[in-house]
C-alpha cells in the first residue's frame, strides 16, 4: 500500500502515462487535492480526491476504487 502523497502522486503519473491520460490537479486544500484524469479528447474519464497527509486507510481505499475503472484493480496498492 502506498504510504505518502509523493508515492501516490508518482504512481498516478506513471499509470496515467501508460494509459495516455493527462492528470489535472484542480484544487488543493490543507489535507486533500482534487484530481481529474483526461483522455486524449480532453474528456474527464476519472476523478478522485487525493490525501496530502494523514493517510487514512478509508481515504486510500476510496482513491483506489475511484481510479480502478481506468487503471485496473489493485494498481494503486
Amino acid at each position: 500500500m502506498l504510504q505518502t502523497y509523493q508515492e501516490i502522486r508518482d504512481r498516478i503519473y506513471e499509470l496515467a502515462r501508460r494509459h495516455s491520460l493527462r492528470p489535472d490537479w484542480v484544487d488543493a486544500g490543507r489535507t486533500m487535492r482534487s484530481l481529474l484524469l483526461h483522455n486524449s479528447e480532453q474528456m474527464v474519464v476519472a476523478r478522485s480526491r487525493v490525501p496530502l497527509r494523514h493517510m487514512d486507510p478509508d481515504l486510500l481505499a476510496a482513491l483506489a476504487y475511484d481510479l480502478e475503472g481506468v487503471f485496473g484493480k489493485g494498481r494503486m496498492d
